[in-house]
């Protein structure tokens, strides 16, 4: 009898969702648009729903053919949080796109008391096959919200909650009834099944390839485990994205170059778009030097990875809105630089672009005929001055035009002429004397192809 419950409840469920493919009801509270298909849009880039490009494996790309620079935000409680337009407001001055948020939670709860419960009943008495219905009108409201200020969402489906494989069958009315309730709106990025857990393989591959099958827009899936030195089940075929938690400091105890470089090489090895999804915060994990979280993201960036931006005012503090966390003033120009960048079609190079000087750290990209190149540069240690520093080029022959740029506020700082005789011939440049980092872009003279 139960058995048949529950086919009746994922029976009424897939109906709901086959009505709404081709109803869309009135939908107060931000700017959308509906299309034919009845997917509810807003203004770039969130115009389509995103999913991984096969032409660019570790890209994301919408049926616009736009693809996704995702600079990501820790905001586990804007579900529940007090002023959720206010942590809008900051996210978008911020440049940040995306928002990593708990669908079911009780993050921080014993300092900021809020739960996040999709069911009825209550976490010590939930009832899996009914839904607490105002929750989800709120959080669709939030929702548009979002996409009408451009920022979308890595949706987290269980934070707290660890169900075991015997919970497959009373979780799957959940599964249907989230893709019925979120499903249509475009700036769902992806579906993140479970936070910081791998103790049960079995029921997130179940979770997964359910989403999989029946997300109609193919919205990539993944999960995360907690800090580790790569992505979490790298090689599972039913996750799309390679993710890795790096919740570490900034201290010497967490080198830019053995520790967070080596960490985004790592990730970005497994043939999907890497993510690093949740960095370390200042205090709780010891992350106070802005100027090296700075470097910590240029370097993930720039080794052909995204990344998050993770801070108090994305967990317990969201709605403290005039608090400022180290270095946040410096991910508007890093998401701008790359943004400005055909970054899609740029990957990892050792040679293209290089420093041989041991003590700094850098990592470069390229385009695979070497007509574009991006060097990242930086010190080990914050406020360290580098003179007479030296880079080498190994680019087919033409005229190519270097732009060097201080990438704490993206100051150019120099702009010089190259001519490249060939691949063969290892051409060098002199680098102005800069403090911390500098970013490099060599450009063929024809522009970007």
């Amino acid at each position: 009898m139960q058995r048949l419950k529950t086919i009746n409840n994922e029976l009424t469920v897939r109906v709901w969702v086959f009505l709404v493919s081709w109803i869309l009801v009135a939908l107060p509270g931000g700017d959308c648009l509906a299309g034919d298909d009845a997917l509810v849009k807003f203004p770039e880039p969130w115009a389509s729903t995103y999913r991984v490009d096969p032409d660019y494996p570790f890209q994301l790309v919408n049926v616009e053919g736009r693809h996704l620079f995702i600079l990501n935000k820790t905001a586990w409680l804007y579900f529940g949080c007090k002023r959720p337009e206010a942590v809008l407001d900051r996210a978008a001055r911020q440049g940040v796109n995306v928002l990593r948020v708990a669908l079911e939670g009780q993050i921080y709860y014993e300092t900021v008391g809020i739960e996040l419960w999709p069911w009825a009943g209550s976490r010590d008495a939930p009832v899996w096959s009914r839904f607490n219905e105002a929750y989800w009108d709120e959080v669709e409201r939030r929702i548009r919200m979002a996409g009408a200020k451009g920022i979308g969402f890595d949706v987290v489906l269980y934070a707290n909650l660890r169900p075991s494989t015997d919970q497959i069958e009373s979780q799957q009315p959940y599964w249907a009834y989230t893709l019925q309730r979120l499903g249509k709106y475009a700036n769902i990025l992806t579906w993140e099944i479970a936070n910081e857990y791998l103790g049960n393989e079995a029921f997130q591959k179940a979770a997964a390839e359910y989403f999989r099958e029946n997300d109609p827009y193919d919205r990539p899936v993944c999960t995360s485990d907690g800090t580790t030195d790569d992505a979490a089940w790298p090689d599972r075929t039913w996750l799309d994205l390679a993710i890795n938690h790096t919740c570490t400091s900034s201290s010497e105890r967490h080198d830019l170059k053995d520790w967070y470089l080596a960490l985004a090489r790592n990730t970005r090895s497994h043939g999907k778009p890497a993510w690093c999804n949740e960095s370390g915060r200042e205090n709780r994990h010891g992350n106070n030097d802005g100027v090296h979280r700075r470097k910590q993201g240029w370097l993930w960036c720039s080794a052909g990875c995204f990344w998050t931006w993770h801070s108090w005012d994305g967990c317990e503090g969201i709605d403290a809105t005039d608090y400022k966390a180290p270095g946040e003033e410096f991910l508007r120009p890093m998401a701008d630089f790359f943004r400005a960048l055909p970054f899609w079609q740029l990957n990892p190079n050792y040679t293209a672009l290089t420093v041989d000087d041991p003590s700094l750290v850098w990592a470069t990209l390229a385009h695979p005929d070497r007509s574009a190149a991006v060097l990242y540069l930086c010190t080990r240690t914050t406020g360290q001055t580098v003179t007479g520093a030296t880079a080498q080029l190994r680019l087919p022959p033409g005229g190519y035009r270097i732009t060097i740029q201080r990438p704490a506020d993206l100051t150019v700082l120099a702009i010089q002429e190259h001519r490249s005789d060939g691949v063969q011939q290892v051409g060098r440049i002199v680098l102005p004397a800069f403090t911390d980092d500098i970013v490099i872009t060599i450009r063929n003279v024809q522009g970007f192809r």
